[in-house]
């Protein structure tokens, strides 16, 4: 797939669990705050005891489970990469149509399921700028532990390729 293609992402899969150190601190922290439950709430996650990860940090809202995913907040990382804050956005509005669609699709699979998902792959945003390496996850948050409200969303992005 070529830049010209305006996919965005390439090569990307599903992996077991990240090896990013940061997602690895961001995965340990949501297994502590959800203890012997599915998951844990919203209310559970504390930004200052996320300190130094939240700049890779991505907060979804789920107003309709299989259709609509607000980004209610995006790290500073994550808005460096992108060039934009998508913060109110839907992903189909901030990815090419193939990768909103995918996008979609990964975050339904996390509320059907109510449990992590892993991604790695190669993406890029800014015309003109190589591919990058970058490793995702997504993680359910549920008031109840039965229904997902919000998605937690983990994002680092590395090398060029």
């Amino acid at each position: 797939m070529s830049k010209a293609a305006g996919e965005g992402i390439r090569d990307a899969s599903d992996i077991a669990a990240p090896t990013d150190p940061i997602l690895v601190r961001i995965l340990a922290y949501w297994q502590a705050k959800r203890g012997a439950r599915s998951m844990p709430s919203r209310a559970d996650i504390d930004p200052v005891e996320l300190r130094g990860l939240v700049n890779h940090i991505m907060l979804i809202d789920v107003a309709e489970p299989g259709r609509l995913y607000p980004i209610r907040l995006v790290g500073e990382s994550i808005v460096d990469f992108v060039g934009v804050n998508n913060r109110r956005k839907l992903p189909e509005q901030t990815l090419p149509p193939a990768a909103g669609k995918r996008m979609v699709e990964i975050l339904t699979s996390v509320v059907t399921t109510r449990a992590p998902r892993f991604r790695a792959g190669y993406a890029y945003w800014h015309r003109g700028k190589s591919y990058r390496t970058f490793e995702a996850c997504f993680l359910p948050l549920s008031p109840d532990d039965a229904t997902v409200d919000i998605i937690l969303s983990g994002i680092t992005f590395g090398s060029e390729s």
